[in-house]
């Protein structure tokens, strides 16, 4: 199934947020099942860029601007030898969710409640939106 997540590209000025396609292995019923598809497929995804950077190819030039703006250089590079546990990311990710740390839009509409029913149509749009906390002194 084909839906579309909001994704936020970093130092892309034009559009900060652009839809992106996502696939996930079957009509999820609820958001629990949703997640664990989101989390299954983007495993797959991380593991695809893992192989493929062993020979890494020249940065695009749309690349090389964003990078640019940020003021940050990343080669694809991943230095981590170790394998993702997919149990354990599936259970942080529901985790972040159920503690407010995610919030997740279809739409306009907030999705908060992890085993209710859900009608997921194709092509529609996602939002995940990780919350983050600041914290320092005001002087």
């Amino acid at each position: 199934m084909l839906i579309y997540v909001s994704l936020k590209h970093m130092g892309n000025i034009k559009k900060k947020v652009k839809e992106t396609p996502f696939w996930l292995e079957h009509t999820p019923r609820t958001l629990r099942e949703l997640m664990e598809d989101a989390v299954h497929t983007c495993l797959a995804s991380y593991r695809e860029r893992k192989k493929s950077s062993a020979s890494p190819t020249p940065l695009t030039e749309e690349q090389w601007e964003g990078m640019r703006e940020v003021g940050k250089f990343a080669f694809g590079g991943f230095e981590d030898p170790r394998e993702v546990n997919e149990d354990r990311a599936v259970q942080t990710a529901i985790a972040a969710v159920e503690d407010g740390l995610v919030r997740i839009f279809r739409g306009a509409e907030e999705l908060t409640d992890l085993d209710q029913e859900i009608q997921i149509t194709e092509g529609e749009v996602f939002t995940f939106i990780r919350l983050t906390m600041l914290s320092g002194r005001m002087w």
